[in-house]
C-alpha cells in the first residue's frame, strides 16, 4: 500500500463493501446496462496501490492492496466466456455475526480485518503458488451483502455461478497442510488415520451451501489453512483419498465398526457420515434426485429454511430453471418434489417418509450425529431410469400421481429377524436364512434366489463356488434335512450344518471380489439402513397370478400389522447405485406408500401392469424444519 493513500478499515469497510444506496446506479461493464434486470455478478483482482488499470467498476484501497471490482450481468459473464475463479468456504463466525446485524457491533473491527485478511490469504495463496489469480468471485467480496435486491438476485443463481465458474477453489481453513501430507502418506499410520478424522470433521462438510458448490462446480483446486493453495490437487474435498485410506483400514480391521470404534465415530466424523459417498457421485454429475439432494442437505448448517431450499433446487433441478417461487417453506418443498417427479424422478416416493408414531429420527436416534440423513435415502443416484409403457398422470390439486407398476403379489407373511445371540451376524443370518427356507422350500436354486431377494447375494457367483469348494450336495441335504425338521425355529447355530458353515457355502462371510466388507457384514450396516432398521423385515409375497408365495426382505413405513394385505408394485427398470436393476419395489395400502424393497427381482413369470394411484408421502425433514407433526 502506498504511504500516502487512505485504505478503509472497519465499519466504514463494511458500508463500502456490503451496502449499495444506489443500486440502480451500478452499471454493467458489458453491456452498460443497470441491475434492474438481471443479476450482479461483482468479481475482484487484488493489485498494488500503484497498479495501473483501466475497465474495472471501482476500487477500494485496503491496508494489504487495492481490490478492484468488475460489476458485470451473470448474463453477460455467461454470454462471454469471461473466466472467473470461485471460492467455496465457511464464513467466519465473527464475519457472519456483523453481516447479520447489519450495523455496528462490538465484531465489525474483527469481522471487517478478517473481510479483507481472509480474501487476501486466497488471492494471494493462488498468486504464490505460481498461478495467476485472474478475476475471483469470493462472497465476503463479491455479494452487496447488505442490498437484499442485489443479494437475493445472486443468491437464485448460486447453483448456475459455481456451475459455470471455470475453476472452483475449495477452501478448508480448519485443516493444516501437515495433515494433507499425512493424508496422501502410502504407509498405514495413525497419523493417516488421524488426517482422515480431521478432514472428515472439518467445517467446511456441515454447510448446505458449500455442498451445492462442490456439487455443482466442474474443475476444483484445493486450500487448506490460511491460503496454502495446492495448485495440482484436484480430487475434491480429498474425498478420493478419504476414501482410499477408509476402504484400505477397514480392510486390516475386517469389520467396519471395529474400525468406527477405534476413530469414536460419534463424538468423530468418518466419510459415510459426511455422505461423501453420495457427494462424491453427486459432483460427477453435477445434478441428484430429490432424495438425495434432500439427505446430503438437509443435516447441513444454514441461516434459515429457505437458504436450504435455494441449494436444495440448485442440485436436484437443471441449470436454468426456474427459482423457488413463494416464501411458504413447506409448500416450496413439497413444490420441488412435485416437480421433481414430473421429471420421473421416482425418489419422493421411495425415500422413508415421516412415520408417525413408529418415527425413530431425532435425538438420541443413532443417525443423528452424521451430516447427510442415510435413514431417509441412502440408494444413492440413479442409474437406469424407470420405464413407463404409458404417460404419467398427475393430479396437483390432491398430489396424486397414477402410474403403471408391475405387479409383484399381496403381503401375506412378515418376519422380522432376532439376533440376540453372538456373533450377532451369524445369529441374524440363522433367522433368515430359516424363513427363506420355510417360504421357498428346500430346493436348491429357489432357496439360492430367495436369498437374493433378502440378502443382496449373487445367485450364479453362490452356484459357482458351492460347485469350486464340493458343497453343492451338501447344501441341498442340509436344506432337506432342517427343512423336514419343522420344530426348528431357526437355522441351527451348532451342529454338522451349523450357520458358520451355511455363511461360509454361499460365499456370504467373506469379501466379495471388489469389495472390502462380506455381505454378512453389509447386511448389518448400510443394507440395514436401506431397509428403514429396525423396521426392516422378511417378507412372503404371494403372487396373484400362480399364487406361489416369494421370499423378499423389504423396509416397512408402518406398523407390520398394518403392512398384511399391502400391494407390492415393481418400478419397471428403476435402478439406483445400491440398488439392483429392476428391482425396485414399493408397497401400497390405500393409495399411500407404505415400504420400499430395492431386491424385488422378478421370482415368477407373471408380468401384469396395473395403473397404480398414490398419493405424495409426508416427506420427513429434520426437526429444525418445523414440516411435521
Amino acid at each position: 500500500m502506498h504511504p500516502t493513500e487512505v485504505y478503509l478499515e472497519g465499519a466504514l469497510l463494511l458500508e463500502k463493501l456490503w451496502r449499495e444506496p444506489t443500486p440502480d446506479n451500478l452499471h454493467c461493464l458489458s453491456c452498460q446496462e443497470p441491475f434492474t434486470s438481471g443479476v450482479l455478478m461483482r468479481t475482484f483482482r487484488m493489485v498494488a496501490s500503484d497498479h495501473e488499470q483501466t475497465g474495472y467498476s471501482s476500487k477500494v484501497p485496503t491496508r494489504h492492496a487495492t481490490i478492484l471490482f468488475f460489476d458485470r450481468h451473470f448474463s453477460c459473464v455467461v454470454d462471454n466466456k469471461i473466466k472467473f475463479s470461485a471460492v467455496s468456504h465457511v464464513w467466519d463466525p465473527s464475519i457472519s455475526m456483523a453481516q447479520q446485524q447489519r450495523k455496528t457491533i462490538p465484531q465489525t473491527e474483527e469481522a471487517a480485518r478478517k473481510v479483507v485478511d481472509i480474501s487476501f490469504n486466497v488471492y494471494n495463496g493462488i498468486e504464490n503458488s505460481g498461478q495467476e489469480a485472474g478475476e475471483v468471485w469470493l462472497d465476503y467480496l463479491s455479494v452487496p451483502q447488505w442490498c437484499d435486491t442485489l443479494r437475493d438476485g445472486i443468491i437464485s443463481i448460486m447453483h448456475e455461478l459455481f456451475y459455470v465458474a471455470e475453476t472452483t477453489i475449495l477452501h478448508l481453513g480448519d485443516i493444516s497442510p501437515d495433515s494433507i501430507q499425512h493424508l496422501y502418506s502410502e504407509s498405514r499410520t495413525d497419523e493417516r488415520l488421524d488426517a482422515v478424522v480431521k478432514v472428515c470433521n472439518s467445517k467446511y462438510f456441515s454447510r448446505i451451501w458449500t455442498a451445492m458448490e462442490l456439487i455443482r462446480s466442474g474443475r476444483v483446486r484445493m486450500m487448506v489453512g490460511t491460503g496454502n493453495y495446492l495448485a495440482n490437487n484436484d480430487d475434491a474435498a480429498f474425498i478420493d483419498r478419504l476414501y482410499a485410506v477408509w476402504v484400505d483400514e477397514t480392510i486390516h480391521h475386517r469389520f467396519v465398526h471395529v474400525l468406527e470404534r477405534k476413530v469414536e465415530m460419534g463424538k468423530n466424523r468418518v466419510p459415510w457420515s459426511l455422505g461423501l459417498s453420495s457427494v462424491r457421485l453427486a459432483k460427477s454429475l453435477r445434478m441428484v434426485n430429490f432424495a438425495m439432494g434432500s439427505a446430503l442437505l438437509c443435516k447441513r448448517g444454514c441461516r434459515d429454511r429457505m437458504d436450504f431450499l435455494h441449494a436444495l433446487r440448485g442440485i436436484v433441478v437443471p441449470v436454468g430453471h426456474s427459482s423457488v417461487g413463494g416464501s411458504d417453506f413447506k409448500t416450496e418443498y413439497y413444490r420441488l418434489a412435485w416437480e421433481c417427479l414430473k421429471r420421473h424422478d421416482m425418489s419422493p416416493l421411495l425415500m422413508t417418509p415421516y412415520m408417525g408414531a413408529i418415527e425413530v429420527r431425532g435425538p438420541g436416534h443413532w443417525s443423528e450425529f452424521a451430516n447427510c440423513d442415510v435413514f431417509t435415502w441412502q440408494l444413492e443416484h440413479e442409474t437406469a431410469p424407470p420405464v413407463f409403457s404409458e404417460e404419467l398422470c398427475f393430479d396437483a390439486t390432491n398430489y396424486l400421481i397414477s402410474l403403471p407398476l408391475v405387479e409383484i403379489g399381496i403381503v401375506s407373511i412378515i418376519k422380522q429377524p432376532v439376533h440376540g445371540e453372538h456373533p450377532i451376524h451369524l445369529s441374524r443370518l440363522s433367522n433368515t436364512a430359516k424363513v427363506v427356507l420355510d417360504i421357498e422350500g428346500p430346493d436348491l436354486q429357489s432357496f439360492v434366489a430367495g436369498m437374493e431377494r433378502t440378502h443382496g447375494s449373487n445367485p450364479p457367483i453362490i452356484m459357482d463356488h458351492l460347485q469350486e469348494t464340493n458343497q453343492t450336495e451338501r447344501l441341498q441335504q442340509a436344506l432337506t434335512s432342517i427343512y423336514n425338521q419343522s420344530h426348528l425355529t431357526r437355522w441351527p447355530m451348532k451342529g454338522e450344518y451349523n450357520v458358520e458353515w451355511l455363511a461360509e457355502a454361499l460365499y456370504l462371510s467373506k469379501p466379495r471380489p471388489g469389495s472390502s466388507e462380506s455381505i454378512l457384514g453389509v447386511n448389518m450396516a448400510g443394507d440395514g439402513t436401506s431397509h428403514c432398521h429396525p423396521y426392516d423385515y422378511t417378507f412372503g409375497i404371494t403372487c396373484t397370478g400362480c399364487h406361489r408365495t416369494f421370499a423378499y426382505r423389504a423396509g416397512g413405513f408402518i406398523l407390520p400389522s398394518d403392512m398384511r394385505g399391502a400391494m407390492a408394485y415393481r418400478i419397471p427398470n428403476l435402478q439406483y447405485h445400491l440398488t439392483q436393476k429392476n428391482a425396485v419395489a414399493v408397497f401400497v395400502k390405500g393409495k399411500r406408500v407404505v415400504g420400499r424393497m430395492i431386491w424385488a427381482k422378478p421370482a415368477c413369470a407373471c408380468e401384469k401392469l396395473s395403473t397404480v394411484t398414490v398419493k405424495m408421502p409426508e416427506l420427513f425433514l429434520p426437526k429444525r424444519f418445523s414440516i411435521n407433526h
